[in-house]
């Protein structure tokens, strides 16, 4: 987990490997829209990985018939919560439009609890976990648990049962400090040294395009939203962002709001109104008890996706460094 901290940091260096990947991004093909899925998506897969350390993850794997070109959406849920929120309600939907869909239990949460001594979480949807979550716990949510996703991710991308070139996370409370701070992670990879000139090596992360944020925490033990956020909102990133709120949330205490002027530039111009986009429901609910509460957020959450994630540039690539392809 410390080598994760110290490319964390060596990632400030980085710049121009950033700039490299982004208009790599951009020009690989031209815009594109998928349709919904009209095969009749397969049957959702539960699938437990294993973390760097030996914690079993749960997830939920909806994969998508439109393969190859099926943008994918990573689910995270909220403090006490579980990856059942969203099988429950919006994965199947989320397949049924396009896209391949991964719901997560984050450790000491849902199934993924690890061994009887480190027990912790609950299978309830809305329980507490019954052990305090730790810094370490958190930490390694990032760390640890987000790379065994994105591991599964890879080995789905170059079986061309997905493009994980174009990703979107959903978090919830806790998971949004969690989310961002791995999408920072993500971008600061460094490309294989697989060619000569930068323009052309393949790329390692670089693959989060665009982020849904719902009743966001401004921090959790030893984990800040703040940092991460005001670096993504580089232009460079190109990453769009979608924060969502309801109106008399006595927990939120101006949060939403206070992540969403950190992610996004002041004010916000006209031609980047569909890319950072403030939500507020009416009501007083919370992270995933908004959802199926006809309040509107399902149906935003999928316009969102369809204009910042569906129609970017970005054909399936192959990801392997080229001195491990067979060509």
């Amino acid at each position: 987990m410390k080598n994760f901290f110290l490319c964390m940091k060596k990632s400030q260096l980085a710049q121009p490997v950033l700039t490299f990947m982004v208009i790599s991004l951009l020009t690989t093909s031209a815009l594109y829209a998928q349709g919904k899925d009209s095969k009749g998506p397969p049957k959702p897969k539960e699938v437990t990985l294993t973390a760097q350390g030996g914690w079993p993850i749960s997830i939920t794997y909806y994969e998508s018939s439109n393969a190859a070109d099926a943008p994918v959406v990573v689910l995270l849920h909220g403090k006490g919560g579980s990856k059942r929120t969203w099988d429950n309600q919006f994965a199947p939907i989320l397949q049924q439009n396009g896209y391949a869909v991964i719901s997560v239990d984050l450790r000491k949460h849902g199934k993924s609890k690890g061994n009887s001594a480190d027990q912790g979480g609950n299978k309830n949807q809305k329980g507490r976990t019954k052990s305090k979550l730790s810094s370490l716990d958190y930490k390694a949510m990032i760390a640890l648990d987000m790379e065994a996703v994105w591991r599964f991710l890879y080995k789905e991308h170059q079986k061309k049962r997905l493009n994980m070139q174009k990703t979107a996370i959903i978090a919830s409370d806790m998971s949004v400090p969690i989310a961002l701070n791995y999408a920072l992670f993500d971008w600061s990879k460094i490309p294989y040294d697989d060619a000569p000139v930068l323009a052309a090596k393949t790329p390692k992360g670089q693959t989060v395009r665009a982020m849904v944020l719902i009743s966001p925490v401004n921090s959790v033990t030893g984990v800040t939203s703040a940092r991460p956020a005001m670096r993504l909102r580089d232009p460079l990133f190109g990453i769009s962002f979608l924060v969502c709120t309801t109106k008399s949330d006595s927990l939120d205490r101006g949060s939403a709001k206070k992540l969403f002027t950190q992610l996004s530039p002041t004010p916000v111009p006209k031609e980047l109104k569909t890319k950072y986009v403030l939500e507020e429901y009416r009501g007083k609910l919370r992270g995933t008890d908004m959802l199926g509460k006809r309040l509107g957020l399902e149906i935003d959450i999928l316009k969102f996706l369809d204009k910042n994630l569906k129609k970017l540039p970005g054909d399936w690539s192959d990801r392997r460094p080229r001195y491990d392809r067979e060509e």
